[in-house]
């Protein structure tokens, strides 16, 4: 059997690049040869998002014969019901604390989003699952930490000992960022990350899964959603001296990107000793010259004009003894000594 792994959609009123990129992945996963679709979860941006769009979202899933495997996210977790109309191709999964549905001799455990431990959720599933679909927070050291001041990694947490050998693929939703891979023993876990970035989180090429799967084997790819834009976050360190040679290295960064799915997040931080106003002149400057380039572009400026403290005898002979640092260095040395000297001026 041959299954396509998404979630994470966010479809909501007005945003209707993330209705375009569901028809894409609907297209891919004809081409693909795709029997079944898997969305785990948040679909929607929120239950009214829902009811607004599911005549139209109804119309899309119709279209063609691929069916789709639906469970509720935390966002969208009143949008599914036997009253709702998906259309003839949606298969929803909304029971708790889980359901099982057997498709072409394989088992699937859907485990709907839910206040609840999906450890509690799952007690009780069988031991011979091919396939659990789930949306929730796997606390994995090596990912999470991170993450952890999202607000959204609270819910339904999960650990690695959760999962092992309790299936052989379990498809998750709800971290939005980037596709994670991981392999507990004999189940394989993944999050695709959403298909479109949503905020500048998302980083890196954006992507879906393709399963082929049957008793014997499992096979997994990527597969990248060559359509969606995604952010790339690139950081600038400014200091007394270097101010031109700082928007100047953003000037050519920005001029340098060749490829047109990328959002550049241009993060600013340090201390000038120009006036504020000039200097944030010069950033609305590079904005309006690049923003047509890009499909978005962000530049967050976070500084301190240091004109007023430059004039201390010994802060100024400080930075002059610095001069002939390598920059790297130099920056570093700053990043160091600036806050205190900001201290001490107080």
């Amino acid at each position: 059997m041959k299954l396509m792994h998404t979630a994470d959609l966010h479809l909501k009123k007005g945003a209707a690049r993330r209705i375009e990129i569901l028809e894409w992945l609907i297209k891919k996963a004809q081409e693909s040869e795709v029997e079944y679709v898997i969305i785990a979860g948040d679909l929607f941006d929120s239950d009214a998002d829902a009811t607004i769009l599911r005549p139209e979202v109804k119309t899309i899933f119709d279209t063609g014969s691929i069916k789709f495997l639906i469970i509720p996210g935390n966002h969208d977790l009143k949008s599914f019901s036997r009253d709702y109309d998906y259309g003839r191709n949606v298969i929803q999964l909304i029971n708790t604390p889980f359901e099982i549905t057997e498709l072409d001799n394989l088992s699937i455990c859907a485990v709907p989003y839910q206040n609840n431990k999906f450890s509690e959720c799952v007690q009780n599933i069988p031991e011979k699952v091919d396939i659990i679909i789930a949306h929730g927070t796997l606390y994995d050291e090596s990912f999470i930490f991170p993450l952890l001041d999202d607000k959204e990694t609270t819910y339904m947490p999960l650990y690695p000992s959760n999962l092992e050998n309790r299936a052989r693929y379990v498809a998750m939703g709800h971290l939005h960022s980037r596709n994670i891979e991981r392999k507990y023993k004999n189940t394989t876990v993944i999050y695709p990350g959403s298909p479109i970035a949503l905020d500048t989180k998302c980083e890196g090429q954006r992507c879906v899964y393709l399963l082929n799967i049957d008793k014997k084997e499992l096979t997994v790819e990527p597969i990248s959603v060559n359509i969606a834009p995604y952010w790339q976050k690139k950081e600038f360190f400014a200091f007394p001296g270097n101010e031109e040679e700082t928007l100047n290295e953003i000037e050519s960064y920005l001029a340098n990107i060749n490829i047109a799915n990328i959002m550049p997040n241009i993060i600013i931080n340090g201390f000038i000793s120009k006036k504020e106003k000039e200097f944030n002149t010069r950033i609305d400057d590079i904005n309006n010259k690049f923003k047509t380039k890009f499909q978005d572009i962000k530049i967050g400026v976070s500084i301190q004009s240091w004109d007023k403290i430059m004039e201390h005898r010994l802060i100024k002979n400080f930075v002059e003894r610095t001069i002939d640092l390598d920059n790297r260095l130099r920056m570093k040395v700053f990043e160091i000594s600036f806050p205190i000297f900001s201290e001490i001026m107080k």
